[in-house]
């Protein structure tokens, strides 16, 4: 089983009411089941923010991998067993350039 440190930024922060948990995980598991997992525990307000219509993950969404970035796409492909840390960055919005 891999024992995955989650954190979560922003809005979704908010919406957890905490900063992180961490998550057993079967080590076969991918990271898209582990984003499954988060919205079967967490139910509609994390999934309503993690996922779009038809279960795509929602554009602007972020994720990073033991501290590096890694696209959406590549979720199904990570096994968690080499993950020991996942973060979930919300979009990023707002700011003004003078």
């Amino acid at each position: 089983m891999a024992d995955i440190g989650i954190r979560y930024f922003g809005a979704l922060r908010e919406i957890m009411g905490k900063r992180s948990e961490n998550v057993m995980i079967s080590d076969s598991a991918s990271l898209m089941d582990l984003l499954d997992k988060l919205g079967d525990k967490h139910g509609t307000k994390f999934r309503n923010f993690v996922f779009g219509s038809g279960g795509k993950i929602r554009e602007g969404i972020a994720f990073a991998v033991n501290g590096d970035t890694i696209a959406s796409s590549r979720l199904r492909d990570v096994p968690c067993k080499k993950v020991k840390e996942f973060v979930i960055l919300p979009p990023i919005s707002g700011g003004c350039w003078i």
